[in-house]
């Protein structure tokens, strides 16, 4: 009976808060009590002592707002490989559209898990999230563009087009020229 309810009092606590009931647990049963208390509970012997250490030194290095401490945890994928979002901005130079006013993020044509494998073929490797987390910090919508669907069921002459506009846009940023961009659509009449 004690043993079901230590369980179910500790199931509703945090690890933290966890590793220090069993660890006071382990305390006032005395020795043999982190070992009696890991078969209990199915908690580390090592977690149960580490919890003892941290009540004993009173619980002074223990944040009181967050379970755990800052800093934990993976480095983001662009702190491990920093060439990362320039080379996310390489593969978006030539597909990336706009509104010429600046209201709304930049459109792009490819999808989260293309730009991912685009990625990772150029020795950059990162997860769709990750494409996405770019993709916003970078002014994009995560969100493939749209039209996109219909770009993959057109003839490859559209590709080509996009890769002329592209050249285009290139050649006039690199004299100094304006780039302007139009967005028409033909409209029926009633609509």
């Amino acid at each position: 009976m004690l043993h079901r309810q230590i369980n179910l009092l500790a199931s509703r606590l945090d690890e933290q808060q966890r590793r220090w009931f069993i660890a006071f647990e382990a305390m006032r049963i005395g020795w043999g009590g982190t070992q009696r208390l890991a078969q209990i509970t199915g908690l580390s012997p090592h977690t149960i002592r580490r919890g003892r250490r941290e009540l004993e030194a009173g619980l002074v290095d223990r944040p009181t707002e967050r379970v755990r401490v800052a800093g934990g945890g993976r480095p983001t994928r662009e702190v491990q490989d920093p060439e990362l979002p320039q080379t996310l901005e390489e593969l978006l130079e030539g597909e990336t559209a706009g509104d010429p006013m600046g209201r709304h993020a930049k459109a792009k044509r490819s999808s989260l898990h293309h730009l991912s494998h685009e990625l990772a073929v150029a020795g950059h490797p990162a997860s769709r999230p990750t494409v996405a987390r770019l993709l916003r910090q970078l002014g994009y919508s995560p969100k493939a563009n749209a039209r996109r669907t219909e770009a993959h069921s057109t003839p490859p002459e559209r590709d080509a087009q996009f890769q002329h506009i592209a050249e285009q846009r290139a050649q006039f940023a690199a004299t100094g020229e304006p780039i302007i961009s139009v967005d028409s659509k033909k409209k029926g009449i009633g609509r």
